[in-house]
């Protein structure tokens, strides 16, 4: 459980960081290449996952997100106990 917290408390961290980074022009100015801009240019960049206006924090906060989902499933499924 206290992996867990530590996870969560992380990925709230981040989200603070990139709220308050995101206004400044141009923290982080990357060219994708043409899989990335495809990758970006789907649905789910477009209109789903759009948080915020630099593209780059949006990938990195889907890929937390992806990490925060499995950690959750996989303490599910493979819950161990300690003694």
């Amino acid at each position: 459980m206290k992996k867990w917290i530590i996870h969560v408390g992380y990925f709230i961290i981040l989200n603070l960081i990139f709220l308050i980074v995101d206004g400044i022009p141009p923290i982080i100015d990357l060219e994708f290449g043409n899989l990335g801009n495809k990758v970006l240019q789907t649905e789910l960049f477009t209109n789903w996952f759009n948080f915020y206006e630099t593209q780059f924090f949006n990938i990195v906060l889907f890929f937390a997100l992806l990490h925060l989902i499995l950690t959750g499933l996989y303490a599910v499924v493979f819950k161990t106990r300690t003694k």
